[in-house]
């Protein structure tokens, strides 16, 4: 069977869907996609659209194991992982030893953000145009030629072009980031959509663990150079794992511009007002507490952890603290979820705080710890509600707006900490971080549909009622 033939026909004329619950059934009790009526809902029962999976919840999934198109993809994102990792960190540990300070991390980890933001878009456009596979491999591969230049070149380049090659890398990365999240409900059953993104993200945070760590200890025994060329192999290995996955999908007919397109998923996500007050909440919380956070760190820990040791081990903390989270959210269902995931959310606050006074290095790697929990406990939930939510044609659009509503405001708090740590000092400005944090969770909550993650149940028409 192909992927075209298993999955449910989508018809909506904005795109949408529809809403779930009122066309194909009612939802399920634990916040899963909508169960079959019999009514309404043609074979599929689906007829609003809302899962983008393959396969009815209640089917026969059997294990990830059984699924090997999804593990080579599962494979690809640990390798690129460790890569997304390593750069950064290698690059921010070379500015600061050319002499730049606050304001030079900051712009080279904003050149990654500015990328993401301007790039996202497009990349959602594409992921729903063309085979997912094939731009997973194109970026992948753009990103090892990039860095196998970078790598040969670095001496001569000013540290002016630093933000330029993250920018270049965050373009790759915003290019297959919708591609790679879309394509998983193409290859697992909806049953399996928690455990699937769970061991994603698994791959991912135990990679990014191995990629800070990884990062410091290049940059100490082979220096930045060569970690630039060892992160462009693996970039490589990326793309030929990618290869080997079978993508029977289509490429879409007809050519709208990238903003007819933008706007289809743009009307898609505004009919469901939970799905944009959780996109201006992590924005809030990437603008005002990871900008601070990952901004100073290097600093804080050069000037109070003990160096550049510490830096590393803070970051693999919340990769570290982010598995045990996965385990929990691919195995507990609950009906709130999106409650869990917001009051949790609230303990990212600690992130920035714990570098306020600074705490003590343990104390500071348990906040961290905690942080990646939160988070990922957060994404697991999140990233499986919009794949039930919104129809494949859809998909790409939705996680690429999503994505960028995210990084939007990340560039400016990039560029906005080292003048802030000049005006108002390093403290105010992580405390100030960790507060904007915690206000923006527990208000998110107020909206309608939050707490489950899914679109409100309407009540009952008051004939239905009195029958």
């Amino acid at each position: 069977m192909t992927e075209d033939t298993a999955r449910p026909d989508r018809t909506a004329a904005d795109g949408s869907g529809g809403v779930p619950g009122t066309a194909g059934g009612t939802p399920h009790a634990d916040g899963g996609p909508p169960a079959a009526s019999g009514t309404g809902g043609g074979a599929s029962g689906t007829a609003d659209g809302a899962s983008g999976a393959s396969g009815a919840p209640g089917a026969d999934a059997g294990k990830l194991r059984h699924h090997p198109r999804f593990l080579r993809l599962w494979a690809s994102q640990a390798t690129g992982a460790v890569g997304d990792q390593v750069l950064p960190v290698a690059l921010s540990l070379y500015v600061l030893e050319r002499g730049g300070g606050a304001s030079g991390v900051g712009l080279v980890l904003g050149g990654r953000a500015v990328a993401l933001v301007l790039c996202l878009l497009i990349g959602g456009v594409i992921a729903d145009r063309l085979r997912r596979t094939r731009i997973l491999i194109g970026a992948d591969c753009f990103r090892a030629v990039l860095l196998l230049a970078a790598g040969l070149l670095l001496t001569r380049l000013p540290l002016g072009a630093l933000p330029v090659i993250t920018a270049l890398v965050g373009a790759g990365e915003a290019l297959s980031r919708p591609a790679s999240r879309s394509l998983v409900p193409n290859l697992l059953p909806a049953a399996l959509l928690e455990r699937g993104n769970a061991l994603v993200s698994a791959v991912q945070r135990g990679s990014a663990v191995l990629g800070a760590m990884l990062g410091v200890t290049a940059v100490a025994l082979i220096g930045t150079r060569t970690a630039l060329l060892v992160v462009s192999g693996v970039f490589a290995l990326g793309a030929l794992v990618v290869a080997r996955i079978p993508d029977e999908r289509r490429d879409a007919k007809g050519r709208a511009s990238v903003l007819a397109e933008a706007a289809e998923g743009l009307r898609a996500i505004r009919r469901r007002p939970w799905v944009m007050a959780m996109m201006g909440t992590v924005c809030l919380h990437l603008f005002a507490g990871s900008a601070t956070a990952l901004t100073l760190l290097p600093i804080v820990a050069r000037e109070e952890l003990g160096g550049d040791f510490a830096y590393g081990v803070v970051l693999s903390a919340m990769g570290i603290g982010a598995l045990p989270a996965i385990v929990l959210a691919g195995r507990w269902r609950p009906a709130s979820r999106g409650t869990v995931s917001v009051v949790a959310l609230t303990g990212y606050a600690l992130v920035p705080l714990s570098l306020a006074a600074p705490f003590p290095l343990p104390a500071v790697v348990v906040c961290f710890a905690l942080g990646g929990f939160v988070v990922e406990l957060y994404f697991v939930y999140w990233v499986s509600a919009l794949q039930r939510a919104f129809p494949d044609a859809v998909l790409g659009k939705v996680f690429a707006l999503d994505q960028l509503g995210a990084y939007a405001l990340l560039p400016v708090g990039y560029a906005l900490v080292g003048p802030l740590v000049a005006l108002l000092g390093t403290t105010v400005t992580l405390v100030a971080g960790g507060v904007v944090v915690a206000l923006s969770s527990l208000l998110c909550l107020l909206v309608p549909g939050v707490k489950r993650f899914e679109d409100p149940v309407p009540p009952p028409a008051p004939a239905a009622r009195a029958a």
